[in-house]
């Protein structure tokens, strides 16, 4: 009993593991994409996780919300922060430029 509850537990652990990398490429993606967009340069690859918490999302399913930090530079002296929210794989949230974006 004690075996098969380590074994599901590690489980959980490796798939939360691995979810948590699929969406932190997804978002640097985006990043890219967003800075691309705004004709702004992403800085040192600056994706990180600031906050992470479980919500429903449209179908009401339980998934992780994740928010996700970068710099960017439109030149190279003036670093600027925005902020990209994800729930479970769909952008929900953009803020950059001092512009918030809902989507």
């Amino acid at each position: 009993m004690n075996g098969l509850l380590l074994l599901l537990l590690f489980s959980a652990l490796i798939w939360f593991w691995l979810d948590s990398r699929r969406a932190h490429e997804f978002g640097v993606g985006l990043c890219r994409h967003l800075c691309d967009k705004h004709a702004v340069i992403l800085l040192d690859e600056t994706v990180v996780l600031d906050r992470l918490k479980l919500r429903r999302n449209v179908n009401g399913r339980l998934v992780f919300e994740r928010t996700y930090r970068f710099e960017y530079s439109d030149d190279i002296a003036h670093r600027q922060h925005g902020a990209l929210v994800i729930l479970g794989l769909q952008p929900v949230e953009i803020s950059i430029g001092g512009q918030r974006t809902l989507l």
